[in-house]
Order: C-alpha cells, then structure tokens, then sequence
C-alpha cells in the first residue's frame, strides 16, 4: 500500500465481504461456518488435543494435561447449569462432540448435539458410540430444528458470536425449553461497542470463520436475552489468561506436527490458522474483550391468587 504525503500508510478501507454483522440465510451460514469447520477431523483433534478435543478457551491454571484443563472447564458449566441424571440438554454447536458426551457420561444426562458439518457428526457419532453416552448428534441448523420433548437446559460455548439475529436464537431456545429451563451461553464481548471497529486482524479472524462474526457488549445479549422472555440467573467472568494458555497449547500441538498437519491440510492452510491462533494471543492479551458465562432461566408460570394492589 503506497505511503501519504505525510509518510503514513492510507487507512484501509474493507469491503462489504470483510465486515462484521452479515445477515445471512440458512443456507449462506452453513457453507459460510463449513469454510472453517469442513478440514479433516484429525486436523481438529491433533489442533485442540486432550481426550475431549473442546474448541474453546479451557481452565489451565491449576491443570496438568490438555484433558484436565478441558474437563475443568466443562465441570464449571455443569455446575451453573446444574445438572443431574435423567436431565435432557442441548449442545448447540458441538464440534465433535467431545463436551457433550463427557457431560452425559460424567452427569448421567441425556443430550442432543446440534451441527452444520456432516463430518463433524461422523466423528461426534463414533465418540459417542465409543463412550456409550446417551447423545444424539443431529445436522441441523438451529433455526430448522424441531423437537417435541422439551429441554431442561440448552447451552453453547462461544458459538452465539456467530449469530447475527441472536435475539431469534434466544426465542427459539426460550420455546425449547421447559418452564423454568435454563441457557447458558459462555462467549467473548467487547467492553465498548467502538472496538467492533473493523481492523487488519479482525478482518483476518473473521475470514477464516467464513465472515460470520457479530462481536456485541455483554450489554447487548443481556438486553436481547430479556427480551425473549428470559430472566438472568447468573454472569460468571473467566479470566483471559485462561484463553491466552489454551491458544497457546493448540500452537505447541500445531508445531510440534507441523509435517503431519500440512500433509492433512496443506501449507497454506496450515499457516492461515498458525496466523489465526498467533493472533488471538494477542488480542486476548488486551483489554478490548472480557469473556463471559451467563446462565438465563425461563421463568416459571405464576400460580396461586394474584394480588391486586387497589388505590388509596
């Protein structure tokens, strides 16, 4: 890019395809996700590691092992979503389906796991065989998926940042569950909307993720929960130290099988997601994002007498 006047480099301006906030049909999200998702499955299991292959930021201080720092992590969503045997719950999004079968096998609850890539389930299908879990994963965009016995709790971990009409997301979860049901979703905000301003690095990261990022403010989901008729129960932080450390593992796992991993994917690929992963070190080492749980209830019908508050 030629220099100013003034020595500086012009601000790059990006095209409508590099910005955040795209609506998109059903059809356009799932190609759009599948440009990420769709790599060979054990490109994803040798990236993330452990027994349970979790995509997302895992709980390392205080843990030994790849495994450990995941399972630590899921504890802590059974915990707010707290589970008990016989419980039936919804994984939407769910990779490989790795958390959902450690949580059924570990908390004795019956699951359905929710994705966009065939390839995806295939893997998730022979996990959950392998472990005898109760879960069913099934293809299905969560706008497209119907179901006649109701959930007691629906939950995702850091997929709603690719929602674009979040507020309908919650809607439909609120008609899934059963009253007094629970959603929890763990993602990443931004503390000020202003940061959603559009850069070099954010527009890589959101290339990568096939352009379906809508970063919003806690602020945001909380106002958009409630207006779907939830009430919030419960906002738990997770440090981002905690995320910097799980980036940092899924280098080491990429470096340390480079050779095997550009035979998988070649090497382009490959260095597009070394570069991804470089990047979100970086951006979780600022202070531009906090990364939170927040667990949602349906409320539960009113019963009883109803108190009338008559005038003076």
């Amino acid at each position: 890019m030629p220099e100013t006047a003034s020595g500086r480099k012009p601000k790059r301006v990006f095209s409508q395809d590099e910005q955040l906030y795209q609506p998109l049909t059903v059809e356009e999200d799932r190609a759009r996700t599948n440009t990420h998702y769709e790599q060979p499955v054990e490109f994803f299991t040798t990236l993330t590691g452990g027994e349970w292959n979790v995509y997302s930021a895992n709980l390392w201080t205080g843990s030994s092992s790849q495994t450990e720092s995941q399972e630590r992590k899921l504890d802590i969503l059974a915990e707010m979503m707290e589970l008990r045997p016989g419980m039936r719950i919804m994984d939407v999004g769910c990779g490989w389906g790795g958390p959902l079968t450690y949580l059924s096998t570990k908390y004795g609850v019956r699951g359905v796991g929710l994705t966009l890539s065939a390839l995806q389930k295939d893997a998730a299908d022979e996990r959950v065989a392998r472990y005898g879990a109760d879960v069913e994963i099934v293809v299905s965009h969560w706008k497209e998926y119907v179901d006649d016995e109701p959930f007691d709790v629906i939950y995702t971990d850091e997929v709603i940042v690719h929602f674009f009409d979040l507020g309908d997301f919650f809607k439909r979860v609120y008609a899934l569950l059963r009253d007094g049901g629970k959603m929890l979703n763990k993602e990443l905000h931004l503390v000020n909307a202003r940061h959603a301003e559009m850069s070099r690095a954010m527009s890589f990261i959101n290339e990568i993720f096939g352009s379906t990022g809508n970063y919003r403010t806690l602020g945001d989901e909380l106002t958009l929960a409630n207006e779907a008729g939830f009430d919030v129960a419960q906002i738990r932080q997770m440090p981002l130290l905690e995320y910097q450390k799980t980036v940092d593992s899924w280098l080491a796992n990429m470096k340390a099988n480079r050779a095997r991993l550009e035979e998988l994917v070649g090497r382009d690929t490959f260095k597009r997601f070394l570069t991804y992963l470089q990047l979100c070190h970086h951006i979780h080492g600022g202070t531009r994002m906090t990364l939170d749980l927040v667990l949602c209830r349906k409320p539960e019908p009113v019963t009883g007498p109803v108190l009338v508050a008559r005038g003076g």
